[in-house]
């Protein structure tokens, strides 16, 4: 089969899953999205980039519901956990 056409019979074949949880995962979420892209290399204005992506959905739906304040915070939160401070760039405006 081609490999952009979808194989539900493929066992390697990636699928995305939501799972309705009670309790909001947002923060974890968050944390996760940001560590792993760190990890790969992305500074935070890239990673805040990909907050700011409607085509990342998971990390989009974050930015729309908490604010880029939060999404600011956790990044600079998790780039501290691993000791790399983060300063901001001022605001053009």
């Amino acid at each position: 089969m081609p490999k952009d056409e979808f194989d539900p019979a493929d066992p390697l074949e990636l699928t995305g899953m939501a799972l309705l949880t009670p309790e909001d995962t947002t923060d974890a979420m968050c944390d996760c999205f940001v560590e792993e892209f760190m990890r790969l290399g992305y500074d935070p204005l890239q990673i805040l980039a990909l907050f700011r992506n409607p085509q990342y959905l998971g990390m989009n739906m974050a930015l729309q519901n908490r604010g880029e304040p939060f999404i600011r915070q956790t990044i600079a939160a998790v780039f501290a956990r691993w000791g790399r401070p983060v300063s901001w760039p001022a605001s053009p405006h």
